[in-house]
């Protein structure tokens, strides 16, 4: 039996009772989103089976500042560009942009037949697929071999299942949803199954090209496999061979994929000098800590970019969505500074640092002022005029 066969085995014996939680669910899921991406609360939720290393990232992550009952924590974000200005600023106050984590329960073959999952990973904005690639006989394994390609595989199976039964019983019930005209059925039921081809094939729902109107359609619906998947897989070392069989392998699925030597790092991070952590990492051949590379891939994967107030009182990172205006990026400080926008004094980041000083920077014609039409670029450092 090969893996969408054991799919669609798998699919047959899922509950009515469980597609009725993930359709109510889901309906919750909009506003929670919403209201946690616009104050950039962003969540990363660490999965994977049982002793691939989930609880031993998260001590990385947040420097073994986690809670451990709770299994959440935060990471802070590592930006060298915030680094430079808290140096030439010296604030009184600092505010490095942060990253939610959030370990959510082992996964086991069963646990979509039985729908625990989706209440744990409804409220991620992202998943962290921790997959065990370490040889280490005293751990052992739940699939009784270390395997990193198959576990990916399998983990992402079960999203994939859970997607295909959401997608068929929506399909089934879309005649008698009153709510919807005959020309919003229509549309909805050729997406709907452009989405089961898609999985069906093994493939994920995010690598998808998907207009406005048809993430209008769905926006309220719990499809896993359409959120941004991190794998981390879990090394003795950094293992470059295990990416490229990766990528060759799984080149359709368009996920961000990292080694990381989760141990190790955790023991280098414990390391009370900066300077000799950063020549034991040389050493080592890592070029960038494990954080600071999840952080680029949580960023990138999001479509997210920086912006930076400053000054003596505080130096503070604000992430946003690409492509916003400057009113909106105001919004994201407070609602009142985006209701009364008049305009923003601005500088780039580049610029400034080139130029050596604020005051060289304006001699240079590279300090500005623009209105509501400005789109806001990575690395802007903004100060907003408003009135209220």
């Amino acid at each position: 039996m090969n893996f969408i066969d054991k799919i669609y085995k798998a699919r047959d014996s899922v509950s009515k009772g469980h597609y009725a939680i993930l359709h109510f669910a889901g309906l919750c899921l909009r506003f929670f989103y919403y209201t946690r991406f616009l104050s950039m609360g962003l969540t990363l939720g660490m999965c994977g089976y049982p002793q691939s290393g989930k609880k031993t990232l998260m001590q990385l992550l947040t420097n073994n500042s986690y809670d451990a009952k709770k299994g959440i924590g935060i990471a802070t974000i590592y930006d060298e560009r915030f680094n430079t200005l808290v140096q030439l600023y010296k604030p009184k106050k600092v505010a490095p942009a942060t990253l939610n984590l959030n370990l959510i329960g082992n996964i086991d073959d069963d646990i979509i037949k039985e729908g625990s999952i989706f209440n744990d990973i409804a409220g991620m904005d992202a998943l962290c697929l921790v997959v065990r690639a370490f040889t280490d006989e005293s751990v052992y394994h739940v699939k009784g071999s270390v395997d990193a390609l198959r576990d990916y595989e399998k983990l992402v199976g079960e999203f994939l299942l859970h997607d295909m039964v959401f997608v068929e019983k929506r399909i089934q019930r879309l005649d008698a949803d009153k709510k919807k005209t005959a020309q919003q059925k229509e549309s909805e039921l050729l997406l709907l199954q452009k989405f089961l081809r898609h999985l069906e094939s093994g493939n994920i729902l995010n690598n998808l090209t998907l207009s406005e109107t048809e993430l209008m359609i769905i926006k309220s619906y719990p499809f896993i496999t359409l959120k941004k998947i991190i794998v981390v897989f879990n090394t003795d070392d950094n293992d470059a061979s295990l990416l490229q069989r990766f990528k060759e392998k799984f080149s359709g699925h368009g996920v961000y994929a990292l080694c990381v030597p989760v141990k190790l790092e955790l023991e280098i991070a414990s390391i009370a000098d900066e300077q000799e952590r950063r020549e034991f990492y040389q050493s080592l051949g890592i070029a960038k800590p494990a954080l600071h590379m999840l952080c680029d891939a949580m960023i990138n994967s999001l479509g997210l970019q920086s912006f930076f107030t400053v000054g003596e009182d505080e130096v503070k990172q604000w992430l946003i969505p690409q492509g916003v205006s400057a009113p909106v990026a105001a919004g994201y400080i407070h609602s009142d500074i985006q209701r009364g926008f008049i305009r923003a004094e601005l500088m780039h980041y580049d610029d400034f640092i080139a130029a050596g000083s604020e005051e060289n920077l304006k001699k240079q014609g590279k300090y500005h002022l623009v209105g509501k039409d400005y789109m806001m670029q990575d690395g802007d450092i903004v100060s907003f005029r408003f009135n209220v």
